[in-house]
């Protein structure tokens, strides 16, 4: 069974039973008041009769009384205490309730009795006769009436019922159509996907806010993600293997010229070792920028917390210089707090310096500085610099400016350091921005948000 069928199905069965249930409950509740009505009516009638019979005893006889009472559809008896009863008064139409079982009793009774499928109240009462017997007046009378207007009820409540299903079915199928039409549409666009091979999105109504548009939200922010991943996927496949193949391609002609000639020529076999050892490690850090690339964002473990940039700017300068055996100078008034992750700014800090390393053959600055709400952490070279065509195009993966213009001995880059950095600051919630002169040098700068300044009073002092 289908879950159209299967809410169709319930909400017709479920809204059935309630409208049966509620007019059975009022059904139920007018039967018991109509019928307590009746009674009380009865029992009024009956203490009229008694109070008839002590008033005019002694100048009517009693039975002749008695007959003066009898109620149009029903029987009046007179009990006595030994169970004997008085000629019954009747009418003629209620003759079968003189045939009728009878006895003494002791106190005041009513109650809703059937005869041949005909409802009655019978009520009893005391009384004292005229020559002091305490007996009972009992009194049965016809509600016919009243069980007619049940019967009517009755009728009319069968025949709205039957009415109120019709819309109800008729809702309950629109209301299965409409909760499993963008379930239906989420099968379509599914099926189409794996038919085309292509991503789609739901059309999604604009105003709605229920659970359904909800669905259909995260669907599509899961096609979404399924897209980007995809394209990542094969963005890598497709960087991987054009970038990986230059490298390769150098290492098999050395490894193939070392094989020939390397036992002869020991300057070959020099040669040949720097350059398969330089592109290994060429090729071992694209391959580790491409895979950090290749995965999404939120998939870098991002810790964000209080960090010290100051002290972090200062570290990262050291290391690089002890690396590469560059002068790096880092200048700050004072200890800056940022939020950021402490390892993912150190990797941008090191793609920044490396690249100011690979253009430049003068002191590298590092710069920190608080302006207003925010702070920076600034690398300055006295490079080469770029064009400013080239400056536009920086932060595109594989993007190189002219390798003539790369500074003497410096190997170029693969190209996606920037690229990655500007994802990494992305991910920390951070800014990168560059500008540059051709002929003076290139400036990166690191900009946070939020900080912490707990600056002294004393100007700029270099950290190197």
């Amino acid at each position: 069974m289908s879950l159209r069928s299967k809410i169709y199905g319930y909400s017709s069965v479920l809204f059935a039973v309630l409208l049966i249930a509620v007019n059975l409950s009022v059904y139920l509740v007018f039967e018991r008041v109509s019928i307590n009505n009746e009674i009380r009516r009865v029992e009024a009638e009956a203490d009229s009769i008694v109070t008839g019979v002590r008033q005019s005893a002694g100048s009517i006889p009693p039975d002749d009384l008695l007959r003066a009472y009898a109620p149009v559809n029903g029987m009046l008896r007179i009990v006595h205490e030994d169970g004997s009863s008085s000629p019954v008064t009747t009418t003629g139409a209620s003759e079968q309730l003189s045939k009728l079982s009878y006895q003494y009793e002791n106190e005041k009774k009513a109650e809703y009795t059937q005869v041949d499928q005909v409802g009655y109240v019978w009520v009893s009462m005391p009384l004292i006769w005229p020559d002091g017997e305490v007996v009972n007046l009992q009194l049965t009378q016809s509600v016919a009436e009243t069980e007619n207007g049940l019967a009517t009820l009755r009728t009319v409540l069968v025949i709205v019922t039957i009415i109120a299903l019709i819309p109800a079915v008729i809702s309950s199928r629109i209301l299965a159509n409409r909760m499993t039409r963008p379930i239906q549409q989420m099968t379509r666009t599914m099926s189409d996907i794996q038919a085309s091979g292509q991503f789609k999105r739901l059309p999604l109504e604009a105003k709605s806010k229920d659970e359904l548009n909800t669905m259909g939200q995260t669907f599509n922010r899961m096609m979404e993600l399924l897209e980007s991943n995809f394209e990542r996927q094969e963005r890598f496949v497709s960087d991987a293997s054009h970038e990986l193949k230059t490298p390769l391609t150098i290492i098999e002609s050395y490894a193939s010229l070392l094989q020939r000639r390397g036992k002869e020529r020991p300057e070959v076999f020099d040669e040949a070792v720097e350059a398969i050892l330089s592109e290994s490690v060429r090729m071992r850090e694209m391959t580790d920028q491409l895979l950090l690339l290749a995965r999404q964002p939120e998939q870098w473990n991002v810790q964000l917390e209080r960090v010290d940039i100051t002290k972090l700017a200062a570290d990262s300068a050291r290391a690089f210089r002890e690396a590469y055996h560059r002068e790096v100078r880092c200048y700050a008034s004072g200890p800056i707090w940022a939020i950021s992750d402490e390892s993912k700014l150190k990797q941008m800090l090191f793609i920044l310096l490396d690249n100011a390393r690979k253009y430049s053959e003068e002191a590298i600055e590092v710069k920190l500085e608080a302006q207003g709400e925010s702070c920076r952490i600034r690398i300055v070279d006295k490079g080469i610099g770029m064009r400013e065509e080239d400056l536009a195009k920086v932060f595109d993966r594989f993007y190189q400016a002219d390798v003539s213009r790369t500074r003497s001995g410096s190997a170029g880059g693969s190209g996606l350091g920037l690229s990655l950095a500007k994802e990494l600051a992305g991910a920390v919630g951070a800014q990168i921005e560059l500008s540059s002169t051709e002929g003076m040098g290139t400036e990166a700068c690191i900009i946070f948000p939020q900080f912490r300044s707990e600056n002294s009073a004393s100007p700029l002092s270099s950290l190197s």
